[in-house]
């Protein structure tokens, strides 16, 4: 045995290399990825039941008071209808006064779109039809205005169960959105499916973890521990912190492939934005 490989196996034994930590090919090999899937903990009503032994009606009761986020909303109708660029053309010119031709369709997405060859999502969808169609500058991802808008196209599917496809050439962006979601990141060492699959209902210090059935139908969503509006992918970079992970850009191709993962998973649940998160 090499020098090389008698450190290997001490540090392996000694728990320094960690699985998922070190990635080794020997010859006339190829590393593969490997994905180590969980059991789900609890089943989606279990989850409800805990949800609400935890935290009660604390939440819709405050959404119910107001969502402070209905206010993004309506002005989110106003950008919609507002003419912007060399097109002199409004997002209502295309889809009806009141969007009313996109009623439903918020419900698809993500999907694949083979003019990106890729994941496409709303907020995508919306800075390139405003490039494409409109003439108009693409708005930065998670600025007010942007989120106003996105906010408002999704709120014209209000109720209308989630239904997206990962047939035919969507299926290998939603393999790839499914390795990251169980991939371990960051220095703590953890990956998504952990908390959300494997210990989903169990508490984190004060908090619930959630399962990842209920994740996609409430974005973007107003989180109080942010005191402010935000999209699933600012949820996506959150997590990413929480475990000392680099962030990624929005609206990247991982994480386009990790919001059809998850999805797909509420696939058949209502839409119903904007959400109001703890």
């Amino acid at each position: 045995m090499s020098r090389f490989s008698r450190a290997f196996v001490l540090l392996a034994c000694a728990g320094v290399l960690t699985a998922g930590a070190w990635k080794y090919s020997f010859a006339g090999e190829e590393a593969a990825p490997r994905i180590k899937e969980y059991t789900p903990n609890i089943s989606s009503q279990e989850y409800e039941k805990r949800y609400n032994a935890v935290y009660g009606k604390s939440t819709e009761k405050m959404a119910e008071e107001g969502n402070p986020a209905d206010f993004m909303l309506d002005d989110g109708k106003d950008l919609f209808g507002k003419a912007e660029g060399s097109a002199g053309k409004s997002c209502a010119s295309c889809h009806g006064a009141n969007g009313e031709k996109l009623k439903g369709v918020a419900a698809t997405f993500p999907k694949y779109d083979p003019a990106i060859n890729g994941i496409n999502t709303v907020a995508l969808q919306i800075n390139r039809c405003r490039q494409e169609h409109m003439g108009a500058a693409p708005l930065k991802y998670e600025t007010y205005d942007q989120l106003a808008l996105e906010l408002y196209v999704k709120s014209l599917s209000n109720g209308v169960p989630i239904k997206v496809s990962i047939d035919g050439p969507a299926k290998p962006f939603y393999e790839a959105g499914k390795a990251y979601y169980y991939k371990r990141h960051g220095q703590f060492n953890f990956s998504c499916a952990i908390c959300h699959v494997k210990y989903a209902g169990h508490m984190m210090r004060a908090n619930l973890l959630s399962s990842n059935r209920h994740h996609a139908d409430h974005w973007p969503a107003y989180r109080l521990d942010w005191g402010a509006a935000g999209s699933f992918q600012k949820r996506f970079r959150g997590c990413n912190k929480n475990v000392r992970q680099e962030v990624l850009p929005f609206q990247c191709e991982t994480y386009r492939d990790l919001e059809l993962y998850l999805t797909y998973q509420a696939n058949g649940l209502p839409i119903q934005v904007p959400g109001f998160k703890m």
